[in-house]
């Protein structure tokens, strides 16, 4: 007993300290501030510029995301304003809610010599790092699948009818605050139909057809309403290689399974596709050990996006609109892990120490992004430089959509590259330049086409692919 209690206590000091880490990693992401990207900067443009009513229809930029969460991030910056610490607020907190829920989920759907596996890979899987401080919906998609797989989990041994009215309390919430929220309900209405039919009393089946009637008047309000209008054919465009290609049908059998292990990739990086054997092996562990409820909901929702990425109708793949999936993927991966240890180790112990450095590897390359955060393009620090150096009669030009967020207190005198030329400027026009894919050099040649004619910019400072020039009348 001394010994059980000692190896148990050791897990338990382990998984905590990978749960502290997390959330460390996520502080320190979220509290460097690291600048606006270009999609982020998109979305803020808009929470900025519409109001509430207005969050509903089409959005600038070709942008798309869930009503409820543009209500958020709107109601964040009518209440804290618009730096980039009050409009990542929303993700960092649904990036640490997310960690702790998979704290309950593990120590509850786990064997104890799994959580801590699950636990480490959720805590430093880098894209989860990168969600946590921007201003987007990918945490809050990871929060809300946690949240709906914990409920379940809590809830379990209580009466069908209440499992069914708690899920059916949130469920406007989800679908709203989450697009992927219709796919987490319906492995929750999978695995609670087949509960329904098992049990077959009639309050079961009346508390089961109102949880339906209201997932899918949300999901038929979102689709029809917010979605559609947000949905352009440009935006469609950008995620064509994440559909299936119907006009090669030969191709699709191979796209699925390479799909497939991108989806790994993306959730556990930097060799995610490794792990994609303890992922099979821990669900087949988990259904033969009783809990085919659990991967019913842990794995329908992965299921549906695939077959709505086959329709064309949600991307699937390496992607981050896959994020939501790593709660499941994780705790499929963990399950896997101690009965392949058990078997490897009386046949090839090295396998094991293998098989735990890949388990591992996210969490070096956690610290290697502390150290080395990721390279991205630096509009703010040309934002500070212009905003210290321009004359109150100075107009702006910015050729990138971050520029737009960070000059947005400047009004009209702030021209997006292209549009409203300012051709009859007083005074001089700085020429902000942000570009990844070109020089310096090409980036002031591009500056040139910004300025009015015989205008002559000059380069005045440089940041991370970003340039500034300075243009004055001849």
């Amino acid at each position: 007993m001394p010994v059980r209690w000692l190896a148990t206590h050791r897990i338990l000091l382990v998984t905590l300290g990978f749960v502290l880490l997390g959330l460390s990693l996520r502080a320190y992401h979220y509290l460097r501030q690291p600048p606006v990207w270009h999609d982020e900067a998109a979305l803020l443009v808009n929470v900025l510029d519409k109001d509430y009513g207005e969050l509903l229809g089409p959005l600038f930029l070709d942008e798309a995301a869930p009503p409820l969460f543009l209500w958020l991030e709107r109601t964040v910056y009518l209440t804290l304003g618009d730096s980039t610490l009050a409009l990542r607020l929303v993700p960092f907190l649904a990036s640490c809610g997310a960690l702790l829920l998979m704290l309950y989920l593990a120590r509850h759907c786990l064997l104890p010599a799994a959580v801590p596996w699950a636990l480490v890979l959720f805590a430093c899987s880098e894209q989860l790092l990168w969600h946590t401080c921007e201003s987007k919906s990918y945490s809050v998609d990871v929060f809300v699948a946690a949240l709906t797989a914990s409920l379940y989990c809590a809830l379990r041994q209580r009466p069908l009818v209440q499992q069914i009215l708690a899920q059916t309390l949130i469920a406007p919430f989800a679908i709203l605050v989450s697009y992927p929220g219709a796919f987490l309900y319906g492995g929750l209405l999978v695995a609670f139909g087949l509960a329904v039919l098992k049990e077959r009393r009639f309050m079961t089946w009346l508390t089961y057809a109102f949880l339906t009637a209201v997932v899918f008047a949300a999901f038929t309000w979102l689709a029809l309403g917010p979605a559609r209008a947000q949905q352009t054919q440009r935006l469609v465009g950008d995620w064509t290689h994440c559909f299936a290609d119907w006009e090669r049908p030969w191709t699709i059998p191979t796209w699925t399974f390479l799909s497939c292990f991108e989806v790994c990739r993306y959730c556990c990086k930097p060799l995610g596709q490794s792990l994609a054997g303890l992922l099979v092996i821990g669900g087949v562990s988990l259904w033969r050990n009783g809990r085919r409820d659990l991967v019913l909901v842990l794995g329908v929702p992965v299921g549906l996006a695939l077959l709505a990425a086959l329709a064309h109708r949600y991307p699937f793949g390496g992607v981050r609109v896959m994020a939501y999936a790593a709660p499941a993927l994780i705790l499929f991966i963990a399950a896997g892990v101690p009965p392949t240890f058990a078997w490897l180790w009386t046949r090839c112990r090295p396998a094991v120490a293998v098989i735990g450095v890949l388990l591992l590897l996210p969490a070096g390359v956690a610290g290697h992004r502390v150290l080395i955060p990721w390279p991205v393009a630096d509009p703010a620090s040309a934002a500070e430089y212009v905003e210290a150096h321009r004359l109150p009669s100075d107009r702006v030009v910015g050729n990138d959509w971050t520029h737009s967020y960070y000059f947005h207190h400047l009004g009209a005198r702030f021209s997006p590259a292209g549009r409203d030329r300012p051709a009859d400027a007083d005074g001089r026009v700085w020429v902000v330049v942000t570009a990844s894919d070109l020089s310096a050099e090409e980036r002031m040649r591009l500056a040139a086409g910004f300025v009015p004619a015989g205008w002559t910019p000059r380069p005045v400072a440089e940041f991370s692919f970003t340039t500034v020039a300075l243009a004055t009348r001849p």
